[in-house]
């Protein structure tokens, strides 16, 4: 049972990783997708030429750009707190795992052993050779009694 929760420890720490890799990757797309927000904005009120009025059909180009970078940007960051909070989740469940090991852990896992070789030696019909009364005859049969 020792491997098995060494197992599930070795789980939950890859999926941790690869949560925890999406997310970065995810961040650097929103950085660089809130940078083109940033300078869509601030090229929206700077006019082209050296005319004193602007174009507004370029105006209207350049807000249609901003808003779909804000949107873009926007489904972006849902994602990225989506993959931040399942990555923070599968930390806390490794870290309660882990604290767990010291406390609960010999004797949950304990109760489970002699549980499962009791259904083994069940389901394999050794129950009348491995039985107590089976085992206690043998014993006194080589004691001599």
């Amino acid at each position: 049972m020792i491997f098995l929760y060494t197992s599930l420890l070795v789980l939950l720490l890859a999926a941790h990783w690869l949560l925890k890799r999406r997310a970065a990757s995810l961040e650097r797309k929103y950085v660089r997708v809130s940078r083109q927000a940033d300078e869509a904005l601030r090229q929206l009120n700077q006019r082209p030429g050296n005319t004193s009025r602007s174009d507004p059909y370029e105006t209207a180009k350049r807000q249609y750009r901003l808003a779909l970078l804000a949107t873009r940007r926007d489904r972006v960051e849902g994602r990225y707190t989506t993959w931040q909070q399942r990555a923070e989740r599968i930390a806390r469940m490794r870290a309660r795992l882990a604290n767990w090991k010291g406390r609960k852990l010999p004797y949950t896992f304990g109760a489970l052993d002699v549980a499962g070789a009791l259904a083994l030696i069940d389901h394999f019909g050794a129950g009348r050779y491995l039985g107590a009364r089976a085992i206690a005859e043998m014993v006194m049969a080589l004691l001599g009694r």
